[in-house]
């Protein structure tokens, strides 16, 4: 017994250092390019500084109803101890990261032993998504670590502990502390109360009913109707280009396929071993069929949370927006194909000669390890390449000179703007977070008439023509081209045409000409008046190349 208890915490110990490993040498520096971590950074600062959950980013300042708030408190208390900088605040994701293995350790553990938890959990570790995730400001490994911390307390309240109440208990807070990471977490309630409805425990689930359901209601009713919400985005063909309509019921089901097909060959194996290569999604439809196999296996002599989550997280997924689809979405779902991966080795090991079983896992295992291993090489060069860049060129040195430029837009408008001005932007936190000047994605609409119509509205002055990507170039380069006379010039950054950004001043409807240029050829815009600001004295001005979040240094003395 004591021997087994032994054997238990080494394992343990050593998923936990194996992937301490893998996450530290591939940990970069850089923040994610991706507007989520930004927002989550300002909705944390809106709740330090005005004690409410509001888009302090937005003009507007609404109340925020996207992404429930854990991971944003979570954030606020690192920042109210201090944390200033990028690479501070990503420690919640290297901690949640080392968090979720060991728990997928000691959750596994429960159900098919010792070393084959621990095989799950180096699987877990090495996987190419799991160690990419580990360093961005995402509520992604937040979300994954609570999820694997209920299914734990969950297992052991189905045990003999004499306190398996409060294990129970237990596993149902983690339960709505991870619906409240993310929205994604609703197929783990569903499943919770399935769960309980199944064992006929009626007082515990009414009580998680109540728990869970109050809170959710008043989460719901919070953001109903809101734009920009998951639910208002669901039918759009693409959330990108909403232009192009929305989809009925029906069209669920190609979008379904279309999602299966992505997971099954692309994302999830990509997800593991690496994105890329021609064995990749070979790779994906065996572990997706052994996966399967062994869930069903399971589900023949039990039924338990893990079992009703899986189907219900995966038709979630399934049916989002395609271009949503990514590894990111994945992530709960790789501690589960491993574990039910293995339970199909158990199982296939009972109908194959003796002799065949080292061999046959052995293999299995190499053609996981070794495409994620040399994954995590290229990881870990690049991290280390990254670097040597951020220490150099800043924080978004890594993304290329559109993005810089973008950067250095947005750090001249807060030394140089007049004080109440806001700004369309493709990346409106990101901009926030670097400026201090509210800012809201321009639409996603060529039509000058729709730019302008919402510019007035949130009485914008500002538009950034950047090309961090296409979409300003399609939509307000478009509009420019269309109706040049409602638009005037501030200042140029980088080199556009090449990587480079152009602030643009929003002319008052008054001043305004509607005139359509007779070519492309002849579109000129004048320079601003004065009112528009620009410091003189700023006009060699370049981004800091501090690793600190200029948002956040403004709560110092």
């Amino acid at each position: 017994m004591k021997e087994a208890r032994t054997l238990r915490w080494f394992l343990l110990a050593a998923s936990l250092v194996v992937s301490g490993v893998l996450v530290v040498r591939a940990f970069n520096p850089a923040p994610h390019s991706g507007g989520d971590n930004s927002t989550y950074v300002s909705l944390a600062y809106g709740l330090l500084t005005t004690g409410s959950y509001t888009e302090v980013f937005d003009p507007a300042g609404l109340p925020h109803t996207k992404y429930p708030p854990v991971f944003p408190l979570i954030l606020a208390a690192l920042i109210g101890l201090g944390a200033r900088t990028w690479v501070a605040l990503k420690w919640t994701a290297v901690v949640s990261t080392l968090l979720a293995v060991g728990l997928t350790y000691a959750w596994a553990e429960k159900r098919i032993g010792a070393w084959s938890a621990f095989i799950v959990a180096l699987l877990l570790a090495v996987s190419s998504a799991v160690v990419y995730y580990s360093h961005w400001v995402l509520s992604d490994p937040v979300f994954v670590a609570l999820t694997l911390a209920s299914f734990w307390a969950l297992e052991v309240s189905t045990g003999e502990s004499p306190r398996r109440t409060w294990w129970l208990a237990a596993g149902v807070v983690l339960a709505g502390l991870a619906y409240f990471t993310r929205s994604a977490g609703l197929p783990l309630v569903v499943a919770l109360l399935a769960w309980l409805a199944l064992e006929r425990r009626w007082r515990a689930a009414l009580a998680t009913g109540i728990a869970l359901g109050l809170p959710a209601l008043a989460w719901w009713w919070r953001g109903r109707g809101a734009p920009g919400s998951y639910a208002a985005e669901f039918w759009l063909i693409d959330p990108y280009q909403p232009t192009l309509g929305t989809i009925g019921v029906l069209d669920l089901v190609p979008r379904a396929l279309a999602n299966a097909v992505g997971y099954v060959t692309r994302h999830g194996p990509g997800g593991i071993v690496g994105p890329g290569g021609d064995g990749v999604a070979v790779l994906g439809v065996v572990l997706t069929l052994v996966a399967l196999y062994g869930w069903a296996r399971t589900v023949r002599e039990r039924v338990g949370p893990v079992e009703l989550f899986l189907p219900l997280y995966a038709g979630l997924i399934l049916v989002w927006p395609e271009v949503w689809s990514g590894d990111r979405f994945a992530l709960p779902l790789y501690p589960l194909v491993f574990f039910y991966g293995t339970v199909a080795v158990h199982d296939a090991a009972q109908r194959i000669p003796r002799f065949l079983v080292a061999p046959v896992v052995a293999l299995a295992l190499v053609a996981i390890l070794v495409p994620a291993g040399a994954s995590w090489v290229r990881a870990t060069r690049e991290a280390r390449a990254c670097a040597a860049v951020v220490r150099g060129n800043g924080p978004f040195a890594c993304y290329g000179l559109g993005v810089m430029a973008f950067a250095e837009a947005a750090e001249w408008a807060g030394a140089s703007l007049p004080d109440g001005s806001s700004v369309l932007t493709r990346k409106p936190s990101h901009f926030y977070v670097l400026s201090g000047v509210p800012s809201r994605t321009f639409p996603f609409d060529p039509d000058p008439a729709v730019q302008l119509a919402l510019a007035d509205e949130l009485g914008s002055r500002y538009v950034l023509l950047d090309e961090w990507d296409g979409l300003a170039r399609r939509n307000v380069g478009a509009a420019v081209l269309r109706r040049p006379g409602a638009f005037c010039f501030v200042r140029a950054f980088g080199q556009p045409g090449a990587g480079g950004a152009q602030l643009l001043g929003v002319l008052p409807p008054e001043q305004r000409s509607s005139a359509a240029p007779a070519s492309p050829e002849e579109v000129r815009i004048p320079v601003c008046p004065g009112s528009y600001g620009g410091d003189a004295s700023l006009e060699s001005y370049s981004p800091s190349p501090s690793s600190s979040v200029p948002l956040l240094d403004g709560l110092d003395p």
